[in-house]
């Protein structure tokens, strides 16, 4: 028995040629008669019995123990010419939790892509499912790669050959789970990825689009210029009249769970190409600008994930989609915006642009949908990554188990954050003569004041927190299961928090 698993999914968003992903396989237990086989091996240094004979089993124990492998997760030595098999590549499982798990699973897979040969995996069941599928998940991630504008990208595909008592057990598990991760978080990366000049706002709504079809419960609503006009929604449109591409506000609707029971909300900044506006930006990295649409792409790959496993949830995602850009028709410093709220925002700097185009996004959501948690996510400041690196994404939530919950949810997927203040004074450094705030405050503390202007427009009472993601939206280095680029950031994070409202119901 057979079970195959393309780990991948840009090729069905009219990406033109396919990102790169990974091909995994759950088949049974009987072992091919040579290539690369890869042994889970304890501290006891004890062959798997279904793995080789008994003299190749003592054999390979005693080679492992010359080399000094004890088994440890993170470990890995490499044999050659044992028994059938070319190499046979012993990994460590003693202490192989979550995180270690999906490390390994993409260090197998880039193995896999370097060689140009597929793995065999022998997963005895004394080892574990949940295991063995977050080392699947791990190569699902790391098998992803943005290459389809290199005219020479190689076209092997990685392959992981899971050996398994039961296959179709474990496909139908990972399929569950594991597998609507890998999709969503490679649309998360390829909207990430792609130049500014392919993708736009209605690019990115043609795009959701395409990804959603043929999904159940879901309803995609969009706002044009002349819609967000009537609502009042001053504070997109005056980011996005520079562009010759016009704003929209896309709203994706996922109903899996009861009907009438208020959903969760995942409200995603969508700048496409972020120049900075008349306040531009220096040309130092500028390019990279393009991920400042991972907030709204993690935010609707979220809620693809949640469609894609048919969870048991109601949810929604919020993206306002915007290009800011310099030209004759753009906002200016000094310039004053209504917001659909009709509070007014004084423009200081047409580069604090993401909380101005998430204070229309966040009252537009809280007031139409009235969500049981709402959390917004954005590439906000530089200030979060000079404060946390490239580690933690800065969360503010004016409510403790608000808090608390987002926490706990990252810490279980492996997406970190850290809870920074929302300080009174910040009310106080935004207030502005001429009108009800504006969008900047003083020196000091920026990603708490970005929070702070989009706090004001959501209400005291609605369950909110705040997440500036500048600090991890993009890997500017690669790990076994995050190439270089667009990380897809959020996207677990969102899933963990819909298992944490779904397990309540």
């Amino acid at each position: 028995m057979l079970v195959r698993l393309i780990a991948g999914f840009a090729a069905s968003l009219s990406l033109g040629a396919a990102s790169q992903a990974a091909d995994i396989v759950f088949q049974s237990a009987d072992l091919p008669e040579a290539g690369i086989l890869v042994i889970p091996v304890g501290s006891d240094l004890d062959i798997p019995e279904s793995a080789l004979t008994p003299d190749d089993a003592a054999y390979m124990s005693r080679a492992l123990s010359a080399a000094d492998f004890n088994g440890e997760a993170g470990t890995m030595t490499t044999l050659y010419a044992v028994g059938p098999f070319d190499r046979i590549i012993a990994v460590g499982t003693n202490g192989l939790d979550r995180a270690a798990a999906e490390t390994l699973g993409g260090e197998l897979i880039n193995l896999s892509r370097s060689e140009e040969t597929a793995l065999s995996v022998l997963w005895p069941n004394t080892m574990g499912e949940p295991v063995a599928l977050s080392i699947a998940l791990g190569a699902g991630l790391g098998g992803y790669r943005f290459d389809r504008y290199l005219s020479d990208a190689p076209d092997y595909e990685p392959v992981l050959n899971f050996h398994v008592a039961d296959p179709d057990g474990m496909r139908a598990a990972f399929d569950a789970s594991h597998a609507p991760i890998i999709e969503a978080t490679a649309f998360a990366r390829d909207m990430i990825n792609a130049p500014g000049n392919e993708v736009y706002p209605e690019v990115f709504v043609e795009r959701t689009r395409a990804a959603f079809a043929g999904e159940r419960n879901v309803n995609i609503r969009v706002l044009d210029v002349a819609a967000m006009e009537a609502l009042g929604m001053g504070a997109i449109l005056g980011v996005g009249q520079g562009s010759a591409r016009p704003p929209r506000l896309l709203i994706v609707e996922y109903t899996g769970g009861e009907s009438g029971t208020a959903p969760i909300a995942f409200v995603g900044k969508g700048v496409t190409f972020d120049t900075g506006g008349i306040s531009i930006k220096g040309n130092d990295g500028m390019w990279r600008m393009k991920y400042d649409l991972a907030g709204a792409s993690a935010s609707v790959a979220a809620v693809l994930a949640l469609a894609r496993r048919d969870a048991g949830v109601n949810a929604i995602a919020v993206a306002p989609l915007v290009e800011n850009m310099p030209s004759g028709t753009a906002q200016r410093p000094g310039d004053i915006v209504t917001t659909i709220s009709g509070q007014t925002i004084e423009i200081f700097s047409t580069d604090a642009e993401g909380r101005l185009i998430l204070a229309d996004a966040v009252r537009y959501t809280q007031d139409q949908y009235s969500p049981s948690l709402m959390i917004d996510i954005a590439t906000l400041t530089g200030s979060v990554r000079v404060a946390l690196g490239q580690e933690y994404a800065g969360l503010f939530s004016r409510h403790d188990d608000v808090a608390q919950q987002v926490l706990e949810a990252g810490e279980s997927v492996g997406e970190g954050l850290w809870r920074l203040p929302l300080h009174p004074s910040y009310a106080e450094d935004i207030r502005s003569p001429v009108a009800d705030i504006r969008n900047t405050g003083g020196d000091g503390a920026g990603a708490g004041i970005g929070a702070q202007v989009i706090g004001t427009f959501v209400d005291e009472t609605t369950r909110w927190a705040h997440i500036d993601m500048a600090s991890v939206g993009w890997a500017f280095s690669s790990t076994p299961t995050t190439p270089e680029g667009g990380v897809g950031w959020g996207v677990r994070l969102f899933d963990a928090i819909a298992r944490q409202e779904e397990a309540r119901d």
